[in-house]
């Protein structure tokens, strides 16, 4: 099996290739309030006092990173994943297109790319539904 490092170093350099301006992510994560992520994982999440886009810490958290205008690559982000972690999986009903990998729901909606960490839940199927919660709530605000 791959490194899941090397694909977790893929991700950050995607954020480079996709340019998406850390505005925009946090302009968007701004908008979501604790309580609406709180409400999609039934627990109270604190947003983090340095990073809008992160709610809860350590194992008990969310975090979202956007990719704007990187919908176009998520076939290309897909087939990266597919190549680092066995257990892919296709979401149906929530955006465009999305995959479950580890611990993380990507998600392409019209022209954009995101991606729903999420350290909370026990076994995938928990760990999808709660990711795709927030993803709902994500996609409101977009």
């Amino acid at each position: 099996m791959k490194s899941k490092g090397v694909f977790f170093a893929v991700i950050v350099l995607a954020l480079a290739v996709f340019n998406a301006p850390a505005a925009f992510a946090g302009d968007l994560c701004s908008r979501l309030t604790e309580a609406e992520v709180s409400a999609a994982v039934g627990t109270q999440l604190q947003r983090s006092p340095t990073d809008p886009c992160r709610f809860g810490r350590g194992f008990k958290s969310i975090y979202i990173t956007m990719h704007e205008g990187g919908g176009g690559q998520f076939d290309n982000y897909a087939g990266q994943a597919r190549k680092e972690f066995p257990d892919v999986q296709v979401v149906p009903g929530i955006g465009s297109k999305a995959v479950f990998f580890g611990f993380n729901l990507a998600v392409q909606y019209k022209s954009d790319l995101f991606v729903v960490n999420v350290m909370l839940g026990k076994g995938t199927p928990e760990k999808i539904a709660l990711a795709k919660a927030v993803a709902q709530k994500v996609i409101s605000h977009l």
